[in-house]
């Protein structure tokens, strides 16, 4: 045996004892797979037996934050990369109650499980790492986010008898990069929100701009006889909310919505229109 075929051999032993597995159950399995991110975690893998059929999936690990990568759907940059892993590796897509989003795939046949652990393997871990890339100014997304948990924080609480969805698609089919930061349902009517806030003036001309256009787009699309309001909830408290600086913006927006922006510190203008 050369000193390259004893390599090959070590090397092989070697990834072979990272792949452990556990019983989920009494009809799934845990892989863990030597597949590891970014943030130095290896990747679960999850095989489930239903009805005959092979379900392969990620067990909801992506979304939760286990591999300590926020995925932020609201992100353009990072949602056109996982889209096209999705795409790529033919992966689907799925919410649990809970808002858990799972990704996984599925076969009848089962001599292609070990094909999709792999692929599942290879797309989360590319996932979760591309999720640690720093797209944007940190004080944005710091702003972003706090806005986002005061805001989420208020409307769950004074609307909660409605189940309002957060961050959620307009349609998990054909609008799913088109996303409001609250969709509530009432009476068959449909009432969309838009967070808008900023760190810098340009910063909170970009937010105006994604509300308007995803907006813009539910007008035109077919769930437009069911919108009952289209709403903004502007953070006036943020750094970037300088008026004279964004006023024409908001303005259009305004127009677009046909209502008036709703002023984080007036926030109570809420519970009239959605009550």
């Amino acid at each position: 045996m050369t000193k390259l075929e004893k390599i090959a051999i070590n090397v092989r032993e070697c990834f072979d004892q990272l792949w452990s597995f556990k019983l989920r159950g009494t009809d799934t399995i845990e892989i863990s797979t030597p597949y590891s991110t970014t943030t130095s975690k290896f990747v679960s893998i999850y095989v489930t037996e239903r009805d005959g059929k092979y379900i392969v999936s990620d067990g909801g690990l992506l979304n939760s934050e286990a591999y300590e990568s926020e995925i932020d759907y609201e992100n353009q940059c990072l949602l056109k990369i996982l889209y096209h892993f999705e795409s790529f590796y033919e992966v689907k897509r799925t919410q649990d109650k809970q808002g858990i989003k799972h990704y996984y795939k599925t076969t009848i046949k089962e001599n292609l499980i070990p094909n999709m652990v792999y692929e599942m393997a290879q797309f989360v871990s590319m996932c979760a790492s591309a999720a640690t890339v720093q797209f944007e100014d940190p004080k944005e997304i710091e702003e972003r986010n706090t806005f986002r948990t005061k805001a989420t924080s208020y409307i769950s609480t004074n609307f909660q008898k409605y189940k309002p969805k957060f961050r959620a698609p307009l349609d998990k089919q054909d609008f799913r990069s088109v996303r409001f930061s609250a969709i509530i349902e009432r009476k068959n009517k449909l009432s969309l929100v838009s967070y808008i806030t900023g760190s810098n003036p340009a910063n909170f001309r970009n937010s105006i701009a994604r509300a308007n256009m995803n907006f813009e787009i539910a007008t035109s699309s077919k769930y437009n006889d069911y919108i009952d309001n289209k709403l903004v909830l502007v953070n006036n408290t943020a750094d970037g909310f300088v008026l004279n600086q964004i006023a024409k913006q908001l303005n259009i927006l305004e127009e677009h919505t046909g209502q008036d922006a709703i002023q984080w510190s007036e926030r109570e203008k809420l519970l009239a229109i959605l009550n």
